[in-house]
């Protein structure tokens, strides 16, 4: 337990009267002109461009508006869960699966938005008419502003990568998908920092949420589990992005 007296170090202790008042005004000033920005835009997303969405929804971020984890129920039927898994179950192991995509935390995973696996390239479509628009909705943006930055099927097992560290997503927004039925598995779900709470969900349920908030893969103790994990950001930013690797790539030269 840290002294009051301690607790805090003031980076502006020395500051003169004078110093402070000016200071104060200035974040004074900040303030009632971000407030009159954004009371200047549009209250409907659809009448914003993709870029004063992404301002708006970046405030309210940082306002605490979307510090809890939504659910979807049944965004997938049961049956279309099966199906996948019996896809899945009937790659080939070594072929499929990769570990070392993802350099800070490293999954067990499919890339779905590739075409290396035909066979499960058609959920990439699927999600994105069913959830595109309730993740729209929910914060702030046009559903044609939205694409994935990535998607992928995600094995967590009892005897391998049973969970994930606590981390944050590069993206504005991410969901995750449970395939298989939970009486698989015991333990996991998702543990979300802000709320100080593990959500846990059945087969076909969706949970998504700002990709800013630290989370982490609960670990299972036994069985499997599958969950398809998008990231999904802004057209503008992810074609941007793109572009700037293609430049940053070395030419070659015959």
């Amino acid at each position: 337990m840290t002294d009051d007296n301690d607790s805090e170090f003031d980076l502006f202790g020395e500051l003169s009267q004078t110093e402070s008042l000016e200071l104060n005004k200035r974040r004074q000033r900040f303030k009632a002109e971000q407030s009159s920005t954004f009371a200047q835009l549009p209250d409907d997303p659809c009448d914003r461009s993709t870029a004063e969405n992404r301002k708006v929804f970046r405030h309210l971020c940082q306002r605490g508006q979307f510090d809890s984890a939504q659910i979807i129920s049944q965004l997938f039927s049961l049956a279309e869960c099966d199906a996948i898994l019996k896809i899945v179950h009937g790659l080939g192991q070594d072929k499929s699966w990769t570990t070392g995509r993802h350099s800070a935390f490293p999954t067990t995973d499919i890339p779905l938005l590739t075409d290396e696996n035909g066979p499960l390239t058609h959920i990439a479509d699927q999600v994105k008419a069913r959830l595109f628009g309730k993740l729209a909705q929910y914060f702030g943006f046009q559903p044609l502003d939205l694409a994935f930055r990535d998607l992928f099927l995600v094995k967590y097992s009892a005897d391998a990568q049973a969970g994930l560290g606590m981390h944050t997503d590069g993206c504005l927004m991410s969901f995750n998908i449970l395939v298989n039925p939970s009486s698989e598995f015991n333990g996991g779900g998702t543990y979300f920092a802000s709320t100080d709470d593990v959500v846990h969900i059945q087969q076909g349920d969706c949970v998504f949420h700002n990709a800013k908030i630290m989370h982490r893969g609960m670990p299972i103790s036994q069985g499997q589990r599958f969950i398809l994990v998008g990231f999904v950001d802004t057209v503008d930013t992810i074609e941007k992005d793109k572009l700037h690797q293609t430049q940053s790539q070395p030419t070659l030269r015959s």
